[in-house]
């Protein structure tokens, strides 16, 4: 190479470092199947908890939903054995509940079930120009992603009711769809599982378990993993 086209190749790569990158373009984005790798599902509790993913545990009134979440909690938390046996690794736990009390009611369930409280956070409300008001979960989801992060190790969150995600009309499958979408995306950006708690209808008795649920049939269909609790009695 002669001395000249030397200092031209020069020139033209140095001209490469100040290039300006191409403007991203509007529109749909499309991924080739040949350039993704299949993946399998990761899990907290195999066949169960999902991470990444956001399961529903549902039942009537008073048969024991909240008390098994925070079971699920009280197992995450101590690193302790799921019921099939299986060891579950220890991690943080993130719970809101906009129906019982964390002090009186939930640390108790979770003290006695061998919980370790020094990895239980509660979401208890929201800051917004220095006044603390009641968290959201309809709109709040954000800032409680980036708390989770900071947080870091968080292996599960549990949400009681989900439906308070749900912004617009719970019983509307596309309003459903957009307001639980934050906590898919919440899931999936903080890497765990997110048990939501709901209660059945009144009506539909016989009917398939996933119509028996309160709103929107999205409840069922955009979740990894619905749960249904029954106490049967005399057990």
């Amino acid at each position: 190479m002669n001395r000249e086209a030397k200092l031209m190749k020069e020139v033209v790569s140095e001209a490469e470092r100040f290039r300006k990158p191409e403007p991203v373009r509007d529109g749909v984005i499309l991924v080739n199947g040949a350039n993704l790798n299949p993946e399998p599902v990761r899990w907290l509790w195999r066949d169960w908890l999902a991470l990444a993913k956001v399961h529903m545990l549902a039942g009537v009134p008073g048969q024991g939903k909240t008390t098994l979440a925070m079971n699920f909690a009280a197992t995450v938390t101590s690193g302790g054995h799921w019921p099939d046996g299986s060891l579950c690794e220890a991690g943080n736990v993130l719970v809101w509940s906009g129906e019982d009390d964390p002090a009186d009611t939930l640390l108790p369930r979770l003290l006695a079930a061998g919980a370790n409280a020094s990895r239980i956070f509660f979401v208890t409300g929201f800051f917004v120009n220095g006044n603390a008001e009641s968290f959201d979960p309809s709109s709040d989801i954000a800032a409680l992603q980036a708390e989770s992060a900071r947080i870091g190790d968080v292996r599960l969150i549990i949400v009681d009711p989900i439906v308070s995600a749900v912004a617009g009309d719970s019983h509307k499958n596309a309003e459903t769809r957009r307001g639980l979408q934050p906590l898919v995306d919440l899931a999936a950006s903080v890497d765990a599982a997110l048990v939501g708690i709901t209660h059945f209808s009144k009506a539909g008795q016989g009917l398939d378990p996933t119509q028996r649920l309160i709103g929107s049939v999205a409840f069922s269909a955009l979740l990894r993993v619905v749960m249904v609790i029954y106490a049967i009695a005399g057990r």
